[in-house]
């Protein structure tokens, strides 16, 4: 071998060497979210544009139900969950997870929608009505009962059927067996692109006061590996931030991991990434959380109202400038 191969391959050794010496050195974390939609998706962007890598990580993203991903929590097989603010109730119940960032603020992700030739053009019209939502006692049932609220109507006034995901909630609008359904804004769009549905009502125009989202780590890593939180949390709000700056990359990300059309891509980033939905730093507030409580109570998640700010930390976050 002349010598010029020679060092070819010692450098080609080295850098494999030094790859793998990489990799070992990651921290693996298991990540669960219980949605595919444009926010949560974010934790699949970051291992594309290799942010967490970046951070020290190597992260793996499953889709589960928030139900098994609790289970999961318990088992240690989920070290971070990306859930709905609802999910502090279970924390509150001795679920053995913590608050660590807040992702997303009122629910602008979550709108009504009918079917297209609806007599049904404005809420104070769905009295007495049927709306299909995933469980009773879930994001999606509070949110429906929030409209009788807002009307001063008994909540039991518009009846809630429980059908599961989002197809089996359109497969029931579809059929007439519901004169509503609650579903994900990219799927709202995606229906009305198609003149299958028209929406009703974005909940984040009636509801202001809610944290949508939470990133929830176990108790468990944090008393472990509360540097692979804090690197998590990093990595995280530099995706967003990443995002939020990069239009066009992101868009195209959303088309194909959402299933969705261009148009229907760009429409979900416009209405969720340049206003107040995603959370800049992370950082809770008190007074959503005091709102939030007393909201878990009306689904009867909670049995009384409780201080939710002792489930959630923020010393995972950056410090502020």
């Amino acid at each position: 071998m002349s010598r010029k191969a020679f060092v070819a391959c010692l450098l080609l050794a080295l850098s494999a060497t030094a790859a793998a010496s990489q990799a070992a050195a990651q921290t693996k974390l298991s990540v669960a979210k219980v949605a595919n939609d444009f926010a949560l998706s974010m934790a699949d962007y970051g291992n594309k544009l290799g942010t967490f890598q970046k951070n020290g990580l190597a992260v793996t993203v499953s889709e589960i139900t928030q139900a098994k991903m609790i289970q999961a929590t318990i088992g240690g097989s989920v070290d971070i969950a990306l859930a709905s603010g609802a999910t502090l109730a279970f924390a509150a119940k001795g679920a053995p997870l913590t608050g660590v960032a807040a992702l997303s603020g009122p629910p602008s992700i979550l709108v009504l929608v009918v079917a297209p030739k609806s007599p049904i053009t404005s809420i104070d019209q769905l009295r007495h009505r049927t709306v299909a939502v995933s469980n009773l006692g879930s994001l999606t049932d509070w949110a429906v009962s929030q409209i009788a609220l807002h009307e001063h109507w008994p909540s039991a006034d518009i009846k809630r059927v429980s059908v599961g995901d989002t197809g089996a909630r359109i497969a029931t609008l579809r059929t007439g067996a519901a004169d509503a359904a609650v579903v994900d804004i990219a799927a709202a769009f995606n229906l009305e692109e198609r003149g299958e549905a028209k929406i009703l009502v974005n909940f984040g125009d009636l509801i202001t006061k809610f944290q949508n989202q939470i990133v929830y780590a176990s108790n468990a890593l944090i008393k472990k590996n509360p540097d692979a939180v804090r690197a998590f949390v990093r990595a995280w709000l530099q995706t967003v931030a990443y995002a939020r700056d990069h239009r066009d990359e992101t868009v195209a990300f959303a088309q194909k991991q959402l299933g969705v059309t261009p148009v229907v891509a760009t429409r979900v980033y416009a209405t969720l990434m340049p206003g107040g939905f995603f959370s800049k730093d992370g950082r809770f507030d008190p007074d959503v959380l005091k709102a939030m409580s007393q909201g878990f109570v009306e689904m009867k998640l909670l049995k009384s109202d409780q201080d939710l700010t002792q489930y959630v930390t923020d010393q995972f976050l950056p410090k502020s400038p």
